[in-house]
């Protein structure tokens, strides 16, 4: 990605491309990507810049067919805007490869803050209704044209393990090996397995009235529906109401989608996201000249994956 003076200089260029007023940008975040906010006649609009090393325009083609597919099934998913010109991405070149500009709608509402003062039971009921919603629709789902998501195991992340992850972490080597190969060999049909968002976290939603506003499906893919239902669970199940809101959870979800999933099945995905989260850390930190937080994160995970995800018991 370009650093952060050129950066804000390429997306002043670019939201020009939406009629963004280049005065209203500012920097919202990088992960994987950089994203900014602007306003386009009078509304928010939310610019993110997406490296060719990371995604293909293939693939961001296919993510944006997925999110109108779904807001036409009736889910309140955040829809790509098109350029003056009508189109949904941009290229743009930048030192010897392309970024990809995409630019959302705003998701209105609020984000999800957890009080455990509350009894949450509406939110997380409310949460699993809207991924049931999700994978129902991606039971059904035929891309509009030869558009194709990765694989859960061809996510570029994991493709470049070798490369992020230094073999002195044999603790985390040794789970994640295991833990992949058991995967390789779970069963999957498509009544289990199919498009996901692939981070459904509090992050990534605002809440309104009765209903979630959901953006970004960069980590969307192909995968175990039980895998988002781990992803969006597994902060919460080391607190003593732990297992209580993932029962709420599956309420909601079950609403929307019949599913045999079993509590042994999210654990191993619960476990499957510590390892994959790691593995979004040592790419974003590497292992050299860590603050004395960033070694404390990697220690404490660690530790999490050696002891194995677990709920909280009594």
């Amino acid at each position: 990605m370009p650093d952060s003076v050129n950066r804000n200089e390429l997306a002043n260029t670019v939201i020009g491309l939406w009629r963004g007023g280049t005065g209203s940008l500012q920097h919202v975040g990088d992960s994987a990507n950089c994203v900014y906010n602007f306003i386009e006649s009078g509304e928010k609009r939310y610019l993110r810049l997406t490296s060719s090393r990371n995604r293909t325009k293939e693939q961001i083609e296919a993510e944006l067919d997925f999110i109108a597919y779904l807001r036409r099934g009736g889910v309140n998913a955040m829809l790509p805007v098109p350029t003056a010109a009508g189109r949904l991405i941009e290229e743009i070149p930048f030192a010897g490869d392309f970024l990809f500009a995409c630019v959302f709608e705003e998701a209105k509402g609020k984000r999800f803050k957890y009080d455990p003062a509350k009894l949450n039971k509406d939110h997380f009921k409310l949460r699993g209704k809207t991924l049931g919603r999700i994978h129902a629709l991606s039971k059904a789902y035929s891309p509009a044209s030869n558009f194709r998501r990765f694989d859960w195991n061809e996510d570029e992340l994991l493709l470049e393990a070798d490369e992020i992850l230094p073999e002195s972490e044999k603790i985390v080597w040794r789970a994640y090996d295991a833990l992949r190969e058991r995967l390789l060999d779970h069963p999957k049909s498509n009544q289990t397995f199919g498009l996901v968002h692939g981070d459904f976290g509090e992050t990534n939603y605002c809440y309104q009235g009765a209903r979630l506003n959901i953006f970004d499906f960069d980590d969307c893919s192909s995968h175990w529906f039980a895998y988002d239902l781990a992803v969006t669970i597994y902060p919460h199940g080391w607190r003593k109401e732990g297992l209580r809101l993932l029962d709420w959870l599956l309420e909601g979800y079950s609403e929307s989608m019949q599913s045999d999933v079993t509590l042994d099945e999210i654990t191993m995905f619960c476990q499957w996201r510590l390892l994959y989260m790691y593995l979004v850390y040592a790419r974003k930190w590497g292992f050299e000249r860590l603050t004395k937080q960033q070694e404390d994160w990697f220690a404490k995970k660690r530790e999490n994956i050696a002891r194995g995800y677990r709920w909280y018991v009594r």
